[in-house]
């Protein structure tokens, strides 16, 4: 698996700690060194995946989304999608495929689909559709949506390794892991051990390695790690240079974990 690595404005060279770069829509927008971060990352050839920012509760529209993979060119772009509503994500899928169609740009970047919906039975449904649609690349596993699917309606952050491990264990047994997977945030780190003999799972982003160290927590293998909830002020911390050291050390114990099977 690969790793993206999701920094605060003001640590943004941290970013280079990963394999590839995460791009979020609304702060591609919002803030000029931001965009200008990424801007120069296309112009290396660096791969991007431009987010849609549905999980930061600020979804930008389609026309906005059109206009950067215009601009910046990213590899692929997740489609629109609602939290909980399978029936508009779908929706909106069919929308942004005929907008990119009608825009001349499905040559020129891959759609990656995130499934959605309230019970166990829509998000299924949903990820069939995504899986049965050609122009879908890349299938996102949400921190929110499949917590809350599988996990017993788990909220605010939690059950994230134990629902998700779950979901891919079903999509296994039953033959549906047919296009590359990426989980979308994480909880605890030490879940992607779980699947380092699944080629299929491609890959996962996170804050959660930098988060952390702004909290003070050293991710280990001898205790279970807490997922602290992120916040909206996330992206305006500063981190000092013992926070810094921290989450270098968390982000290198989040590669072992992707590379090491269980």
């Amino acid at each position: 698996m690969n790793i993206y690595i999701i920094p605060p404005l003001n640590n943004l060279s941290l970013m280079h700690k990963g394999d590839s770069y995460f791009c979020l829509a609304h702060l591609y927008m919002s803030n000029k060194e931001y965009k200008d971060f990424f801007l120069a990352r296309r112009v290396e050839g660096k791969f991007i995946t431009l987010d849609n920012g549905a999980a930061e509760r600020s979804l930008v529209t389609i026309d906005d989304l059109i206009d950067i993979v215009k601009e910046l060119k990213p590899n692929e772009v997740i489609a629109p999608d609602v939290l909980f509503d399978y029936k508009q994500t779908v929706s909106n899928l069919y929308s942004f495929i005929q907008r990119l169609i009608y825009e001349n740009l499905m040559d020129k970047v891959n759609i990656f689909g995130a499934p959605q919906g309230s019970t166990k039975e829509e998000w299924l449904e949903c990820y069939k559709i995504m899986l049965e649609t050609p122009a879908v690349k890349t299938i996102g596993l949400s921190k929110i949506s499949v917590p809350y699917c599988w996990g017993g309606k788990s909220v605010n952050d939690t059950n994230i390794m134990t629902a998700r491990r779950e979901c891919v264990k079903f999509l296994r047994d039953n033959n549906l892991l047919a296009k590359p997977i990426h989980c979308l945030g994480m909880g605890d780190p030490t879940e992607f051990t779980a699947y380092a003999d699944i080629p299929m799972i491609r890959s996962t982003d996170s804050c959660y390695t930098i988060l952390s160290a702004l909290k003070g927590i050293e991710f280990t293998n001898d205790k279970v790690i807490q997922r602290v909830k992120t916040t909206n002020d996330y992206f305006e911390a500063t981190l000092n240079k013992e926070q810094i050291i921290l989450a270098e050390k968390n982000i290198n114990f989040l590669r072992k974990m992707v590379k090491k099977g269980i």
